[in-house]
């Protein structure tokens, strides 16, 4: 879930949403107004109808394309971040024991068969088979999500959202624009499926014309495609720009923390904040030494813990001695 934790907040006015939610939205309005005008009768009959029309028909019609177009938009706007983890292939579990299983299974499959310099910014790491993803775009995207944890010891869920205030508005500008690219083609392709199944349908119900009917399903699924493999293309540059995030502006979280770059093993620094902000362990903190076990009531005695211990003179038991010593050679002076 790389994007959903990683993935940094787009504005909401200016070019990324008018790139990424307004313009899709607006072009599946198009197409789909297309579609129902033609479904009953040729486009010119539909062009005739317009121009014959009052203008309060004609207001409708505006005011009804508007408010579906900001309908599509919103709900497009709100399903960016569950149609990336649709494309990763974070599925419900049913689809993820059936369609996963097969994805995985080819993947490594191709791992397997590739050399590291052709899947090393696509697929993770050989070594880690248990963290391929069902789809390209997933494993593209958990390359990139696993690429501070192998270099740095960085857990890259836990430190993304600390690190990304701290990235320079230069660098935000171009990974934001990165996003912006991944996420309208995505869009794009989804939409382009609904388009055709649901445009499909409806000419299928309404008896329309069979080219019609095959142009708005093949030429749907077609364009759905293509803005995939689009989108396949803007989630390896968009994991490029995340790994020089780490690379090279990670050092500023470690100074607003206190913990300068350089000040012993970065990987250790890592890893102890890391184990702080998931667990509450402060990076300081050092484990008691071990106490030694009480003996069992089995565990038979030392015989030399048990030995009497000997015997140590205090300083009055020598001045006794000295006494005692000097009156025996005064008596035998005295007798000599």
């Amino acid at each position: 879930m790389f994007s959903a934790t990683l993935g940094e907040l787009t504005g909401v006015a200016g070019r990324r949403s008018v790139r990424g939610v307004l313009l899709p939205s607006l072009v599946f309005c198009c197409l789909a107004l297309l579609v129902v005008a033609t479904g009953r009768g040729s486009a010119h009959d539909a062009l005739h109808a317009w121009r014959q029309g009052s203008w309060e028909s004609k207001v409708l019609v505006v005011a009804g394309f508007a408010l579906a177009l900001v309908c599509v938009a919103a709900a497009l706007g709100n399903a960016q971040t569950a149609l990336i983890r649709l494309a990763e292939g974070y599925w419900s579990p049913p689809v993820r024991r059936t369609l996963g299983r097969l994805g995985r299974g080819h993947h490594r499959h191709l791992v397997r068969r590739a050399d590291d310099a052709s899947t090393h910014d696509r697929y993770p790491p050989r070594t880690r088979p248990d963290d391929i993803m069902p789809t390209r775009l997933g494993n593209a995207l958990k390359a990139a999500e696993l690429y501070p944890r192998l270099r740095y010891g960085i857990d890259a869920a836990l430190v993304w959202p600390r690190l990304h205030p701290l990235l320079p508005d230069t660098f935000l500008t171009v990974l934001g624009a990165a996003r912006t690219g991944l996420t309208a083609l995505l869009a794009s392709a989804f939409l382009s499926v609904v388009l055709a199944v649901g445009g499909a349908g409806y000419l299928w119900a309404v008896h329309a014309p069979t080219p019609l009917f095959l142009l708005c399903l093949w030429g749907g699924g077609l364009a759905a495609w293509a803005c995939y493999r689009g989108a396949l293309l803007r989630a390896v540059v968009y994991g490029q720009h995340l790994r020089v995030a780490f690379d090279l502006y990670r050092g500023h979280l470690l100074e607003a923390v206190g913990r300068p770059v350089g000040d012993g093993d970065e990987r250790a620094h890592w890893e102890r904040l890391c184990l702080f902000w998931h667990r509450g362990i402060l990076p300081h903190h050092v484990a008691a030494p071990d106490r030694p076990a009480p003996p069992s009531p089995d565990t038979p005695p030392d015989p030399a813990a048990q030995a009497r211990p000997g015997f140590s003179p205090s300083i009055s038991h020598l001045m006794a001695a000295a006494f005692v010593a000097a009156g025996l050679a005064g008596a035998l002076t005295g007798a000599g």
